[in-house]
């Protein structure tokens, strides 16, 4: 596996060179067909302006020549000074636009910028337009010094404004002409540069196609052969495992059947709802040696046994709901030996249908226990050899598996998801199309590209989820069925009913996963469950995942007949396989019609 990685590191490492030319090269046709589009847009703003402008200079002409005109028929003084103020913000406003226009004001929002030809036209009508100024001014000067002034006074100045407002206008209107056709032109070599980066936009898409992503996907199709072929070997080895572990549960078989008697189950305690005790039996006080100092509190003396907080917590919790509690212990004496108890705690009930008291029952299994132990240690190194053999074997396919999985997932999130990415944002980014046609193919195209990156993104997190690396078991588990529930019509839930968040070794987690995710898919694609539950609990010393569906079941005793238990490939096998391989143990429980129930117990030492 590390020979093929080796060998195709090199394809890949070209692969994300093509990627990032082709990327920079979209991401450059972008970046400048905003910049021009911004540029055009600002222009555009300018020149309409300088239109807006150039029209209005023919306006104001024209009212000077009205105005001057009007002199002739007013000849009250009301009337006279009413026409000089009008003339005087008319030439005013006349003569500051004109000279903005050729040499900018920021005041008027113009550049001066102008092009050679309309400098040219400028040129044409600056002595008309210098003569009409000077006979405005020669009537303003007049009529201010005497606003009664004759008409004759004033003809001169009025003579010259209309022999020179014709050849004015027309010289502006060419200009205005100008100005409008500068800006067509402007639109027309913005649109031939669009096309252009359109056209170029399009053949990086098909670079990609043809040169990235093609390759991409032909790579991934013999990582996945590969692993095929992996899988293939796997299965012939998991064979001899199972033999090998069938070996070794019937030597643990015999070893269990020490002749070694136990006591009776015995009241050793009787406490109030809190746990407070009340009575203490001899067998008791005789199995830890209590002498003065004795438990106050059953709970409290668990603690300090060294129990857990929240486990004995839980415990206290389970009994006030009127429920058993069963379990062993380890507990240490007051001469500081062992003691195993096989304990249960039973609440009974008081008339109100409250919690009354605690009864504690439990027998010493220590003699036993010991007695397994010495007859384990007999045998173990009989067979420790073997099986330590074979779960090296295992672990290095199992984990060569994780490994190509990693890796694919890898390889598909940055090459093929970064390259879909890619050509999402240019997708989005074309904006000239013109017919109706193919702005619905351009939609349907990117409704199916964000489809394709989902699926991308959902098979690489089935492969391997990077946050379960990052943040555990916990998290990704929960995350899986929100997923899960995405895309299926069957509603599965996840519950951390003890609050569990420590961290496990990379292997454990990664094989708890597995065995989540096969017995989900199974109960989805074979059991046809309509509701699936992994519940997560524990104690100071174990894990306990349980995946519970309420499907239609199977024969357990029949799928054990027919071998589907020892036999390579079948779901429950991997199940179990994986459970042994983080030397967990693995409880399947089902019933046609109710379901099936799948345990998985992990030491937490």
């Amino acid at each position: 596996m590390e020979n093929l990685n080796l060998h195709e590191r090199p394809k890949y490492q070209k692969l994300v060179r093509y990627y990032l030319i082709a990327l920079s090269a979209i991401a450059t046709s972008i970046i400048l067909s905003q910049i021009l589009v911004q540029k055009f847009i600002n222009e555009q703003k300018d020149d309409s302006r300088l239109i807006n402008l150039a029209g209005r200079q023919r306006m104001l002409s024209q009212r000077i020549a009205k105005t001057v005109l009007l002199l002739d028929d007013n000849t009250d003084l009301p009337g006279r000074e009413a026409l000089l103020e009008q003339l005087t913000e008319s030439v005013e406003e006349w003569h500051t636009a004109h000279q903005g226009l050729k040499f900018g004001n920021p005041t008027l929002e113009t550049h001066g910028r102008n092009s050679k030809t309309i400098e040219e036209l400028f040129a044409t009508i600056e002595t008309d337009h210098q003569k009409m100024v000077d006979g405005a001014q020669s009537i303003i000067r007049i009529l201010r010094e005497n606003p009664l002034t004759a008409i004759d006074q004033l003809r001169p100045g009025i003579q010259t404004i209309i022999r020179h407002e014709q050849a004015f206008l027309e010289g502006m209107e060419k200009i205005v002409f100008q100005y409008d056709h500068e800006v067509k032109g402007k639109v027309t070599n913005l649109q031939s540069i669009e096309v252009f980066l359109l056209i170029l936009s399009l053949g990086v898409i098909a670079f990609e196609i043809f040169f990235i992503f093609i390759p991409s996907a032909k790579t991934i199709r013999k990582a996945f052969k590969k692993l095929m072929q992996s899988e293939q070997k796997a299965r012939k080895m998991t064979l001899e495992i199972s033999s090998l572990y069938s070996s070794l549960e019937l030597a643990y078989q015999d070893l269990l059947e020490v002749d070694i008697t136990v006591e009776d189950f015995t009241v050793f305690a009787k406490s109030d709802p809190d746990g407070n005790i009340i009575f203490l039996s001899d067998p008791f006080i005789r199995i830890m040696e209590f002498e003065e100092e004795k438990p106050s509190n059953i709970f409290q003396w668990l603690k300090e046994q060294g129990y857990d907080g929240q486990y004995v917590q839980n415990i206290q919790k389970l009994t006030l709901t009127g429920k058993n509690w069963s379990g062993d212990i380890k507990v240490t004496n007051t001469a500081g030996d062992f003691v195993w108890l096989k304990m249960n705690i039973t609440p009974t009930m008081g008339d109100d249908g409250q919690v009354g008291t605690l009864i504690v029952i439990a027998t010493d299994e220590t003699e036993k226990k010991e007695a397994e132990a010495i007859s384990q240690e007999i045998n173990r190194e009989r067979i420790e050899k073997r099986v330590k053999e074979q779960q090296f074997r295992s672990a290095l396919i199992l984990e060569g598996q994780e490994e190509e999985r990693k890796r694919i997932s890898r390889d598909m999130h940055d090459g093929i998801g970064q390259l879909l990415s890619a050509m999402k944002f240019n997708l989005e980014g074309i904006h000239t199309v013109k017919s109706d046609v193919e702005r619905d193919k351009l939609n349907t195209s990117k409704d199916l590209l964000k489809n394709v990156i989902k699926e991308v993104r959902r098979i690489s997190f089935n492969l391997t989820p990077s946050a379960l690396s990052d943040y555990g078991i916990v998290p990704v588990l929960n995350k899986f069925c929100k997923e899960i529930s995405k895309l299926s019509d069957v509603q599965v839930n996840f519950e951390n009913q003890t609050g569990f968040i420590s961290r496990l070794e990379g292997k454990i987690e990664n094989n708890l996963y597995r065995i989540c995710q096969e017995a989900v898919n199974n109960a989805i694609k074979y059991a046809q469950a309509q509701e699936i539950k992994i519940t997560l609990t524990h104690n100071s010393q174990f894990l306990n995942v349980e995946i519970a569906d309420d499907g239609k079941g199977f024969d357990i005793s029949k799928l054990e007949e027919k071998g589907h238990f020892s036999a390579s490939g079948h779901g429950l096998f991997n199940i179990r396989e994986r459970a042994n391989f983080i030397n967990g143990q693995c409880v399947i429980q089902s019933e046609k019609g109710k379901g099936t129930t799948i345990n998985i117990n992990v030491p937490l030492d």
